[in-house]
């Protein structure tokens, strides 16, 4: 019978090679236990940084709506001390979606009707300024939020979309014509402060009848600016706002020409 010759060298060579094998396979598990418990600690580190770091922000950010409807709010009202309370109120509550981990869109939806059920509700021509300042601080509390990432509306980032998607002709006929006349933006831009009458844009911008009431009707057509039915006033419209926000951001971005 005869006995197979074994090469030692081979042997060898691929005892090597198992046990290189082998080392590589714990390096790889070692690894990837490092990594899951370095992914561990840094998400638990940053989760005490959060909650460390939101309180004093939701506590500033209700102060800071206080203070600004306290100082901001019209004087001349006998509801002003009711109104100032409810709207801290609903300011302290947004401001306490900050330290949320994730805000729904439908949650901000929730507030933004809200806001804009009470402007239709407002009982007196000065109402519109305090409405237009609180719906600012809430807007910018929202904007913290996009920043902190923990809210993201899908159905606002859709409408933006792609720049090439813009429909030109609904962007014209809804936005650029009713701001594109000075009469029309200075009518919009006094609304932001407060409510108006047909007589105060009269004398606002020294038109009369017909020619008057057609810039008006251009405004109310478009959802700019909405009429009061009870007294007759107008006031502005979220879109109408947010319109003048876009305006105001454009401003600063090119500067004065």
């Amino acid at each position: 019978m005869e006995t197979a010759n074994v090469n030692p060298e081979s042997s060898y060579i691929e005892e090597l090679h198992s046990i290189k094998e082998e080392v590589t396979t714990l390096r790889s598990e070692f690894s990837r236990f490092l990594q899951r418990a370095n992914q561990q600690n840094i998400e638990g580190m940053l989760g005490e940084m959060r909650k460390n770091f939101m309180k004093p922000m939701v506590d500033y950010l209700c102060e800071d709506a206080n203070e600004r409807m306290h100082n901001n709010m019209t004087r001349e009202c006998g509801m002003r001390e009711f109104c100032e309370t409810a709207f801290q109120d609903l300011l302290q509550e947004t401001a306490g979606l900050v330290g949320r981990k994730k805000v729904g869109s439908e949650t901000v939806k929730q507030y933004r009707s809200k806001l804009d059920e009470l402007r239709t509700e407002a009982k007196t021509p000065h109402c519109s300024r305090c409405f237009s300042e609180a719906t600012g601080i809430f807007e910018k509390q929202v904007k913290l939020m996009r920043s902190l990432r923990i809210y993201e509306d899908r159905e606002e980032e859709a409408e933006k979309g792609d720049i090439s998607e813009m429909p030109p002709e609904k962007l014209v006929s809804e936005i650029c014509e009713p701001i594109a006349n000075k009469q029309r933006l200075l009518m919009l831009k006094s609304l932001s402060g407060e409510s108006k009458t047909f007589s105060e844009f009269s004398k606002l911008t020294g038109l009369r009848g017909g020619n008057l009431l057609f810039h008006i009707q251009k405004l109310l057509d478009t959802g700019m600016i909405m009429q009061r039915s009870e007294r007759g006033d107008y006031i502005i419209t979220r879109k109408g706002y947010s319109t003048l926000q876009g305006l105001s951001r454009i401003y600063s971005e090119i500067g004065e020409v």
